[in-house]
């Protein structure tokens, strides 16, 4: 039962102050929702002893009331009227309940917002390393999954146990007052049967939620990684590899859910083989030590109205118990929440490029790196409309530079200069304004050439005079218009539709479209046949006519034929 007080300890911890509040709302409706519950349990008992009891009205004074209160004539009538008044409770009970429900989801679903978007920030702002060292399949399960687990099977499953808690206390305490035998019987056969299933189904469930987090991002890699590499799958002959990893995962994914259940049914049985038990139990006390009949159908009546009531609700927390074990793996995602808060940007002030770019005796090593620095003492000045190539071997330090260039790195030592003004955080949304990216590998979203184009840009708010004038400048207007539905022909995931050349277009023409005056191109011909290559570096060519300031990361120095100058990056030397 501990998991019940990490669990609560947690959610405090993480919660803010807004949902604090809300989830102290939602707590007393909860609360009403207990009443709710012993009030319709409680409506079934007037009925009850009527049915069992001869001349009620006489012996009691509350039926005595009721009776004389509506000018009964009969105890059928009256029978018909406890009945009606049942239903009512009932029904006015059950309607509260989904009022409740609706705003506990209302709460669950606002808290699932709140985390996945702040959990997106918090990934976003840990910028480009993080990304790069991170599983994408593991940081989607923690945004999507974890913060909707959390929401839903966590803080909902510690308020609806609590509330369930409530009402058993309630029943617990009423049974006592009508007759300590019977608690004494329940405790006896009950509390012992409930101990012994969470002992055993604890360890399971814990054992479950680890391997469903480790198996999900998993499962997903091999199919993304299947459907993505079908090309290069089918060419290597991998296709049963894949599919035997995939196989493997599904079937232990599978197990576990067959277990959960299994685990979530489990209570149900063991709980009312409880029951079935204590009313056996009660029938041999009852048929020699009680002096009627009557009395042990009143002693079975009241055990079976709260059993009715205490059955489900101990299955419930049952399930609750399980769902907090199996997600308690959200912790260690969530745990950053506790002490982010709502983050607020640096106040972004403009940024001037109008003479140059510098990088002024640099030094950059990765984060946890025991070995030297990748990048040491290094110098570039970069003046406006230069078009500069970096060339060197793999591992000289040449992406190294571009990505500092590109404000993806911070220096370890040194300055990263613009206009002679040191580049910071509060610089980086005027900064991008300004800044083109061609990589080797243009990202492609799967919809159509405009929105590829315009990247991020509203379908319905794309400039298309603009987006025909920059296709042109890329060299991709003859090809938009040799396609079915022109700019409007969605290109396929990745650019399926699109050799490796116009997808590198479609980058070059990205950047034209947002008006930057910086563009980078970092390896862009690399994977491209000589033919294509060529094409695509007169492309470039075209565009250092012009007023852009181009800087090319290339491994062969044809690519770089038009720079103004050529740089040679060598390991462990500095250049300037």
């Amino acid at each position: 039962m501990n998991i019940i007080f990490q669990t609560i300890q947690f959610i405090r911890s993480v919660l803010p102050k807004d949902q604090k509040v809300k989830a102290i709302g939602v707590s007393i409706l909860l609360f009403i929702n207990s009443g709710l519950e012993l009030i319709g349990l409680s409506a079934m008992l007037p009925v009850f002893a009527v049915l069992l009891e001869d001349d009620v009205v006489n012996k009691y004074a509350w039926a005595n009331w009721i009776y004389n209160l509506f000018g009964l004539t009969d105890d059928k009538q009256f029978i018909i009227l406890l009945t009606v008044v049942l239903f009512l409770v009932v029904v006015v009970k059950n309607i509260a309940g989904m009022i409740i429900v609706k705003l506990q989801s209302e709460f669950a679903m606002g808290l699932y917002s709140d985390f996945a978007k702040r959990l997106h920030q918090i990934y976003y702002r840990k910028g480009f390393l993080f990304f790069k060292e991170e599983n994408s399949n593991v940081l989607h399960r923690n945004v999507q999954a974890a913060t909707q687990s959390f929401a839903n099977l966590q803080v909902l499953g510690v308020l609806n146990i609590l509330n369930e808690i409530i009402v058993l206390i309630s029943i617990v305490l009423s049974i006592a007052i009508y007759d300590f035998k019977i608690l004494i019987l329940l405790a006896l056969i009950v509390i012992p049967s409930f101990i012994i299933l969470y002992k055993y189904v604890r360890n399971k469930s814990l054992e479950i939620g680890e391997t469903r987090k480790i198996i999900g991002p998993r499962l997903n890699k091999n199919i993304f990684q299947s459907i993505f590499g079908y090309v290069d799958v089918v060419i290597s002959g991998s296709e049963n590899l894949f599919r035997t990893r995939m196989n493997n995962d599904v079937d232990e994914l599978v197990d576990s859910n067959i277990k959960i259940n299994i685990y979530n049914l489990a209570p149900t049985r063991v709980i009312e083989s409880a029951l079935m038990l204590a009313i056996l139990v009660m029938n041999i006390y009852g048929v020699y030590y009680l002096e009627s009949r009557i009395e042990l159908l009143q002693l079975l009546g009241v055990f079976a109205i709260a059993g009715f009531r205490v059955m489900p609700s101990i299955n419930r927390m049952m399930t609750f118990l399980n769902a907090l074990n199996q997600n308690k793996w959200t912790f260690g995602v969530l745990d950053g929440l506790k002490s982010e808060t709502h983050y607020m940007k640096p106040i972004q002030k403009e940024l001037t490029f109008e003479h140059s770019l510098e990088l002024k005796n640099i030094e950059f090593q990765y984060p946890d790196a025991n070995e030297k620095s990748i990048v040491k003492d290094f110098s570039l000045l970069i003046k406006k409309g230069e078009t500069i190539g970096l060339i060197g071997a793999s591992g000289s330090g040449k992406t190294t530079i571009m990505n500092i260039l590109l404000g993806f790195l911070k220096v370890t030592k040194g300055q990263y200069l613009i206009d002679d003004q040191v580049f910071g955080d509060e610089y980086v949304d005027s900064f991008y304004h300004k800044v083109g990216y061609v990589q080797q590998s243009v990202y492609i979203i799967d919809g159509s050439l405009a929105e590829n184009v315009a990247f991020g840009v509203k379908e319905e708010n794309i400039d298309y005079p603009k987006l025909e004038e920059v296709l042109k400048k890329a060299s991709l207007y003859e090809v938009s218009q040799e396609l079915e539905n022109g700019v409007h022909t969605r290109i396929g995931e990745n650019g399926t539709k699109l050799s490796g050349g116009q997808r590198q277009r479609v980058g070059i023409a990205r950047a034209l479209y947002f008006d930057a005056e910086i563009l980078f191109f970092d390896e862009a011909t690399s994977a491209l046949d000589t033919q294509t290559e060529k094409e695509i570096t007169e492309s470039i060519h075209k565009l250092s006519e012009s007023s852009l300031t181009i800087i090319i990361i290339a491994h062969r120095i044809s690519t770089l034929e038009d720079c103004d100058r050529i740089i040679e990056i060598k390991k462990e030397e500095e250049v300037i």
